[in-house]
């Protein structure tokens, strides 16, 4: 059995599950049972909406020290070889509790690389996860799953779409799945505001635990070329068809990537910093910069390089030739067949 201990909510919104949940799909056509584990029933029944098994430890997810008996306890009675954990809120002390209770091995989901975690395998899908010297703090003592090579996307992501030359020009505008700084409607208002982009349809992502869906679908209706997509489940599809991209940092820039689609790039979360700058500083994304530290600058910076890069062919040839190759859709089979 494999165990997955996650958590979704509108404050960290949905990226850690739906990574996981990917993985346990993939997990599942190898044969393996999959449970997942979670803090609380706002977690529970996003899982359970996809049909996994669900434990609910009645923990907090910002501070999950006060579950780890509970938790080893479960995992022994479902008979858990493995445990994918999937969380900032997890530390060292964390893992040295669960590991005296417990014989299974345990991965680590981990993006920053800030603290040696006494796991068996660390995940980074992240661009730049080689860059962060995990093989001078760990040695030759765990097993590393490092790059985009190993990034979780959903198999969709491995298909091949037909790219068709579109016109107006279709742009995909996304900011995760909660919009937890609620940066849509001002990205959105900008747009309406430059006279360059009236030519172009914006079709914007509302994530499933976003609170500004009808704000957003009130400018939709006072436009003719704004269309928001809730709930979409053919993402992949859905950026074959756009010509380019406005997103928050995140698994959605690798999709991006792996869809070889432009992108102007923004963080909202300190995990997305490193991310955002990498792309940025490589030419690979345009970066937009830090959404919380110069909001309207940010806004901004979208803007004019959407206006910029709309009709310029050349620049937009470069970064999708520069996008090849990052990914290629398949890193959560990679990581069921490590786990498994």
């Amino acid at each position: 059995m494999l165990g997955i201990r996650t958590d979704a909510n509108r404050i960290i919104a949905t990226g850690h599950v739906m990574r996981c949940m990917t993985i346990a799909d993939e997990a599942i056509k190898l044969g393996k049972d999959v449970i997942f584990f979670v803090a609380d029933e706002d977690s529970a029944s996003f899982v359970r909406e996809r049909g996994f098994m669900c434990e609910i430890l009645g923990s907090s997810w910002e501070n999950p020290a006060s579950e780890t008996d509970l938790l080893s306890q479960l995992i022994k009675k479902h008979d858990v070889d493995t445990v994918l954990f999937d969380s900032y809120s997890f530390d060292a002390e964390y893992f040295e509790k669960l590991r005296a209770a417990s014989d299974s091995k345990f991965v680590y989901m981990d993006d920053l690389c800030t603290q040696k975690m006494p796991v068996d395998t660390v995940i980074n899908y992240n661009i730049y996860a080689n860059d962060l010297g995990y093989d001078k703090k760990y040695g030759e003592s765990i097993n590393l799953l490092l790059g985009p090579v190993y990034a979780p996307l959903r198999p969709q992501f491995g298909e091949v779409y037909e790219k068709k030359c579109t016109i107006p020009t279709n742009v995909l505008v996304c900011a995760g799945g909660g919009d937890v700084t609620d940066i849509l409607f001002d990205i959105l208002s900008g747009i309406e505001n430059e006279p360059a982009l009236k030519k172009a349809d914006f079709h914007v992502v509302v994530g499933s635990m976003s609170d500004d869906e009808k704000d957003l679908m009130r400018l939709a209706f006072c436009s003719d070329n704004i269309f928001i997509h809730r709930n979409v489940t053919e993402m992949a599809k859905l950026m074959s068809e756009c010509d380019m991209a406005v997103s928050a940092g995140g698994t959605m820039l690798t999709e991006l990537c792996c869809m070889k689609v432009p992108t102007i790039e923004f963080a909202i979360a300190d995990n997305q910093l490193k991310n955002a700058a990498y792309y940025g500083e490589h030419g690979i994304m345009i970066a937009a910069g830090d959404i919380r530290q110069k909001r309207q600058a940010v806004v901004n910076r979208i803007v004019y390089n959407l206006a910029e890069l709309i009709s310029d062919k050349k620049k937009l040839a470069e970064m999708r030739k520069k996008m090849e190759g990052i990914c290629d859709g398949f890193g959560a089979k990679r990581i069921a067949e490590a786990l498994c």
